[in-house]
Parts: C-alpha cells; sequence; structure tokens
C-alpha cells in the first residue's frame, strides 16, 4: 500500500484555501460598505414594521375592548340612562375604567361625558364647563370631527394642578350604533408608555425610533438630534393610524470609521493566508500521523480478507471496510444477547415463580448467578404488585406510553429495595401484575423491611404518577419452594383490594378475621330483588346489608364476581314475571350493571354504582305503576262528572275531598288524558242537557236552569250564550220556528 494520504489530504487542504481567500480579498472589500448597507436597512424595515405591527396591535385590541364593551357592558348602560343621584352607577362606570387601565398599561387617562346633564366622570370628574378638556371633546359633540379614529399628539391635562402629559386618544360614541347620542368615550394613550412598551424591541444606542403622526408632528422620537438630519434606512406606514414610522442607526460615523482600516485588513489578511499555510501544513501532517498507525495495526491483524484494487492504494476505504465488518458483527451479536438473555430471564422467572416446569433448588442458584442477580441473603420474600383501574390506565395512555410507565414501576420496586440494603428479581408476570422476589440481607427484620419497601412504593406510586398501585406482599421464604408459596399468597391478596382499598399495602394478617364470619348473602340478594320488582323503596337496605356482609366478611373480587352474577340472574327471573313495559326497564338496567361489571374497582365503587342503577330502574317501574294508576282515577272521575253534572256544588274541590286527591293534580291529570280542561267539560255537558231541555220540554227557563246545575238563572243565561251564540230564550225561538 502506498502512503499517499498525506499527499491527497494536503493538496486538497491547500488549493481551497488559496481559493477561497483570493475570493475574499477581491470581494470582501468590494462588497462590505453595500452589504452593510444593505443589511441596515432590511434590519430597520423589519424593525420598523415589528414596531408598527405591534403599536397597532395595542391600539387595535383597546379599541376593540373599549367598542366591546359600549356595545354590551351593563355598566355603560347604566351610566349613559341614569342622572348624577345614581351614585352607585357612576361606581360601576369607575370599576370599569380601573378594568381598562388594569388590563391596558399603556392608558393614560379615561373619562365618560353624559351629555344630558353635560356630566363628566373619570380622570377629570365633574361637569362639562369646568371640564379642561372641553375644547378637545366639543368637537365630536357637534360632530365636526368622526369618532372611532385615534387623533395625533396632544396634551391632556387632568386638573389646572396638575403637569399636562402628551397623548393620543380615541373618541367612542354612545350608544354606537344610533343617530341620537347619549354620550361619549374617551381613552387616553400616554405616549411615554407607549414607548416604554416599544422600546425593548431594539438597542436605542445603535437604532432609533421616530413616529410622526398625519399632520407630521413627533410622536415619540428616541433620537438624539431633534433637527430631523439623522440618516433615515426605512419608512413605514401604519395600515391602521396612518402614522409614519422612520428608523435608522444612532451613530452615522460607525460605518464610516471602519471603511477607513482598509490598509490594516489587507495586512491583517495577508498575515492570515502565510498562517493558514503554516497551519494545514502542520495539522495536515499531526492527522495523518495515526491514520498511518491505525492501517499497520488493522494489517497485522487480519481483521480482514487481503484489499482488493479499490482499497490498496486509499487508507481511508481500507479502515471503513475494517470498520463495516467490524460494527456488523459486533451489532449482531450485541443484539442477539441482549434478546436471548432478557427473554431468557423472564422465562425463567414465570417458571420458578409459578412453578410451570420443575427446577431443583441448585438450577435456581445457578440461574442467580447467570442473570447476575447477587441476593443481599439467603432470607427473602415476594412482592405482588397490581395497577389499579387498569382499564381507565389502558384507555388513558398510549402503548409506548404504557410500556414507559410499567418501566418506570419496576425500577422504582429495584430503587426502593436497593435503598434498603436488598436484592431484587422482578418481572412482569402479567398486563397489570408485577411480581418481585425482595432478598433481604437480616432475615430476621425481613418482614417488617418487606412492608417497609411496599409502603415506599405506594407512596411515591401516589405522589408522582396519575394513578395508584396495590402490593400484596408475603414473606418469608428460603428456598424457592417457599418463594412459590409466597407469591401464590402475595398474588391472592390482591383478590381482596376490591374490599380492604386500592392504593395501599395488603398484609396476610388482615385476611384473619374474614373466615370467622357467614353470612346469607343468597337471601339478602334474593330480597333484593324482590324490593326492586315491586319498586319499594326498602332495596336500599338490602343494597346495604349486602355490602356490609362483603365488606364484613372481607370477600374476594371472585367471591364477590359470583354474588354480583348470582344478583342478575335473580333479577332476569323476576323481570320476566313482570308486564312487557317493565322488561324494557330490565333492558337498560341489564346492559349498565353488565357495563358497571367491566369496570368496578373497588367494592365501594361497585355499591355506588349498583345503587344509581336500581334508583333509575325502581323510578321507572314508580312511574309505570304511576301512569297506570291515573289511567284508572281519570276515568272514574270523568264517569262521576257525568253522572253528577246537575250539581251546583260539583268544582275541583268537591272531586279532591271526592277522590282524595289535590284539586292542581286532578286540573293537571285531567287535561292530559281528556285534552281539556275540567270547566270547559263540565260546561259542555251542562249546556247539551240543556239544549235538550229546550227542545224537547215546556220547562221554564228558570228551572231548565236549576235541572244544569245554576241557581242564578243570570249565570246559566251568560253561560248559555258563550257556548251557543245566543241566550236560551232566543235559541229555543229560533229551533221552535223550523
Amino acid at each position: 500500500m502506498n502512503s499517499n494520504w498525506f499527499r491527497k489530504l494536503l493538496l486538497s487542504y491547500l488549493p481551497a484555501f488559496f481559493v477561497v481567500v483570493t475570493i475574499l480579498f477581491v470581494v470582501f472589500f468590494q462588497t462590505l460598505n453595500e452589504q452593510n448597507r444593505k443589511e441596515a436597512i432590511k434590519a430597520n424595515q423589519f424593525l420598523a414594521q415589528q414596531v408598527v405591527l405591534f403599536t397597532d396591535n395595542a391600539l387595535k385590541t383597546l379599541d376593540y375592548r373599549v367598542l366591546r364593551d359600549i356595545l354590551t357592558t351593563e355598566q355603560l348602560r347604566t351610566f349613559f340612562n341614569t342622572d348624577l343621584d345614581d351614585v352607585y352607577g357612576n361606581i360601576q362606570a369607575t370599576k370599569l375604567m380601573d378594568d381598562w387601565k388594569l388590563n391596558y398599561s399603556i392608558i393614560d387617562s379615561v373619562y365618560f361625558i353624559r351629555l344630558k346633564d353635560q356630566f363628566i366622570i373619570g380622570d377629570g370628574s365633574g361637569m362639562k364647563a369646568d371640564f379642561l378638556d372641553t375644547p378637545f371633546i366639543q368637537p365630536y359633540i357637534q360632530g365636526e370631527l368622526k369618532t372611532g379614529e385615534w387623533t395625533g399628539k396632544r396634551s391632556f391635562q387632568t386638573y389646572p394642578a396638575e403637569k399636562a402629559v402628551d397623548v393620543i386618544s380615541i373618541v367612542q360614541d354612545y350608544p354606537h350604533f344610533s343617530t341620537e347620542k347619549k354620550g361619549y368615550v374617551v381613552v387616553n394613550v400616554s405616549l411615554s408608555k407607549l414607548k416604554r412598551t416599544i422600546t425593548p424591541m431594539y438597542n436605542p444606542d445603535q437604532t432609533y425610533i421616530r413616529f410622526n403622526d398625519t399632520q407630521g408632528r413627533s410622536l415619540i422620537d428616541d433620537s438624539q438630534s431633534g433637527d430631523g438630519t439623522r440618516t433615515v434606512l426605512s419608512r413605514y406606514v401604519s395600515p391602521y393610524t396612518d402614522w409614519v414610522v422612520e428608523s435608522g442607526p444612532a451613530d452615522d460615523g460607525l460605518s464610516r470609521i471602519a471603511l477607513h482600516f482598509y490598509n490594516v485588513w489587507v495586512v491583517i489578511a495577508i498575515v492570515a493566508v502565510l498562517l493558514g499555510v503554516l497551519w494545514v501544513v502542520h495539522v495536515t501532517r499531526r492527522n495523518y500521523k495515526p491514520i498511518s498507525q491505525l492501517v499497520s495495526l488493522i494489517r497485522a491483524s487480519s481483521l480482514i480478507k487481503p484489499e482488493d484494487g479499490k482499497t490498496a492504494n486509499n487508507e481511508f476505504g481500507f479502515i471503513r471496510g475494517a470498520l463495516e465488518h467490524l460494527m456488523e458483527e459486533t451489532t449482531k451479536t450485541r443484539e442477539q444477547n441482549k434478546e436471548t438473555v432478557i427473554l431468557q430471564k423472564k422465562h425463567r422467572f414465570h417458571e420458578a415463580v409459578e412453578g410451570s416446569a420443575p427446577v431443583r433448588e441448585t438450577e435456581w442458584q445457578a440461574d442467580l448467578l447467570r442473570f447476575s442477580i447477587n441476593p443481599a441473603g439467603a432470607g427473602s420474600f415476594v412482592m405482588s404488585l397490581e395497577i389499579d383501574r387498569y382499564q381507565q390506565f389502558v384507555q388513558t395512555y398510549h402503548h409506548q406510553d404504557q410500556s414507559i410507565l410499567k418501566f418506570v414501576l419496576s425500577s422504582v420496586t429495584q430503587e426502593m429495595a436497593g435503598l434498603n440494603g436488598a436484592t431484587v428479581w422482578a418481572e412482569w408476570v402479567s398486563d397489570r401484575r408485577l411480581a418481585a422476589i425482595v432478598w433481604v440481607p437480616d432475615e430476621a427484620e425481613g418482614l417488617e423491611l418487606s412492608f417497609q419497601i411496599g409502603e415506599q412504593i405506594v407512596e411515591w406510586v401516589s405522589a408522582n404518577l396519575s394513578f395508584t398501585v396495590t402490593i400484596g406482599v408475603h414473606g418469608m421464604a428460603a428456598s424457592l419452594e417457599e418463594i412459590r408459596s409466597s407469591h401464590e399468597i402475595a398474588g391472592n391478596l390482591l383478590q381482596y383490594k376490591a374490599v380492604l382499598g386500592i392504593g395501599r399495602l395488603l398484609r396476610p394478617t388482615e385476611l384473619d378475621a374474614s373466615k370467622l364470619r357467614v353470612h346469607d348473602y343468597f337471601g339478602t340478594i334474593h330480597a333484593l330483588s324482590q324490593a326492586i320488582r315491586l319498586a319499594d323503596n326498602g332495596w336500599r337496605k338490602n343494597l346495604d346489608e349486602l355490602f356490609d356482609q362483603i365488606q364484613d366478611a372481607i370477600s374476594s373480587r371472585k367471591e364477590i364476581e359470583s354474588f354480583l352474577q348470582f344478583l342478575h340472574q335473580q333479577l332476569t327471573r323476576v323481570f320476566l314475571e313482570l308486564p312487557k313495559d317493565a322488561r324494557n326497564v330490565w333492558k337498560d338496567t341489564d346492559a349498565e350493571l353488565l357495563e358497571l361489571g367491566r369496570t368496578w374497582e373497588t367494592a365501594a365503587e361497585l355499591q355506588q354504582g349498583c345503587s344509581q342503577i336500581f334508583e333509575s330502574a325502581v323510578a321507572k317501574l314508580q312511574a309505570l305503576k304511576d301512569s297506570q294508576r291515573t289511567r284508572a282515577v281519570i276515568g272514574d272521575i270523568r264517569a262521576y262528572i257525568e253522572e253528577h253534572f246537575a250539581n251546583p256544588e260539583l268544582s275541583l274541590d268537591h272531586l279532591s275531598d271526592k277522590f282524595n286527591l289535590q284539586a292542581k293534580n286532578i286540573s293537571k291529570l285531567f287535561k292530559e288524558e281528556s285534552g281539556g280542561n275540567f270547566v270547559d267539560f263540565l260546561i259542555g255537558l251542562r249546556m247539551d242537557k240543556a239544549k235538550q231541555l229546550l227542545l224537547g220540554t215546556e220547562l221554564s227557563l228558570q228551572e231548565i236552569s236549576l235541572q244544569v246545575g245554576y241557581f242564578n238563572y243570570n249565570s246559566f243565561n251568560r253561560a248559555f250564550k258563550n257556548v251557543a251564540g245566543l241566550s236560551p230564550s232566543d235559541y229555543r225561538k229560533q229551533h221552535a220556528s223550523r
């Protein structure tokens, strides 16, 4: 292999270096001044545009807020529609002004003028005749100036003793969309405050900003020269206010002074070229030395096959081929080993703690060494950690986030154990459950340490994550068989978290009392289903009794699920005996119970969910019963009215006493069932009977009036006229002539 890389490296550096330096000599000094000017103009244009946009946005926002409050705010409506005696209205208007000033720091002052009494409230409150700003507002009142536009620079003085300030103002009329004006709202923006909001956008020592209004008056000018001779690099006109913003350099002499150093720059450039040549040669020689050594080392190690024609004279090609081959083989080996070890470790853990395969004690100890697990002591305990409300956990987090959070739980388990001097081997044995074997240094203190580590993990998860975990722990174990037994007991403890609670540590001693109690669950469930079937409010007592029994006996989740299944079967059976409408109620209740069975986590949540579901079902059943009873009662009332309509005492109060119902309820139920009210129905019956008597008998009008329920003939005459359109006598004559 020819060592030609040094020459190639040197020859590749020098031409590029000389070409670049030559171009820089020619171009740099030709374009320096022009480039600086263009950049300065561009920067100033951008600054001017941003200043205008910022100022326009600030004024627009303030204008919009004022206009919006004019159109919608009750305080302004109250102020402009009252007089001087309305102190509350004045206070509310003052609060509105204070709110504007609080939210918009550029406001200097605000005042409202009410035309009907010439009263002004705000900064400089008083009557219009004494108000110092009257010459400004008068042209707006007389219609000479248009409202809703920002003024140019002007002086505003609140009181004679105070110093006048430079402001710009906007005047809005009230009401806005009306030709008849009740007053005006005036907002003054301080030019000094406006300047302070703009100043952070640029450096006044390098750039100046000058605002001129539409009359050419200077609004804001931070240039040191007041004669207008400053260099203007950019000019921008606001599309909102028509103000002109000018900007330029604060010091005109800096760029010219820099150009005076042309000869100095030439000398510096020549020296830089010479130093650059020497540096390139030095760096090339120094960089080539390790490359040469590396090539010799690779060739001596026989890492790759003899080089072909392409790599024989190319050091980098030779090195690249060797490194690619080495990296490829290394990557394959690492990935294979990593995946194999992880899978083997997890699989061996499952076999060991679950007993799915026979593992001798000697093999177990060998596995611990193979997987780099160094027990802190001979004694150990098993801890089963389960994520609470796992369905909610799955719905809340993406699959990738779930994996990360599970890794966090595994890491926290190992860290908490490590802080207490213990060694951990933890693996996920199901989607929601993590099993961990924890070896402790002192077996005598192992039981207390197991509770301490478990409590620390529970508290850390509750404080730092958005979900909780429940941990079952059992110990101590000295052999693999005892570890398996401990794992089974710790896992079974988690079956009781529905009663004992979630987000906590469960201990075996908490189950000792559960074996001493026997309850008649099935009798309670039967009574509960019958109470719901009869829509009896006593169902609540039965439901509470059932869950008291579950809580008292410390029932496991499997036991609670069997009770819930039996309750579901009982309810299905009793509802099938009810009419069709009641069975339709059960369809909705059945779906809600099935959904609750999939989502409940604790017995308290299950009890609350059942209570809500049964309350809704009982209410629907009660409504069905009330509806059937109502139809029967209304039928009886209607029949009674048709039979006793001639009774002058017949009224809603009479029916209320007769049928033991409130008069309002009778009227409402009668209207829902018959489509009309009670009085119209009664008058209709009486008038139909009166027509029959008028045409079919010779009875006098007074006698007919009494027979249809009217003591007073005038009342009968008026009612008959309202229904038939003519008096009873005219009705008899008209039909007798036919």
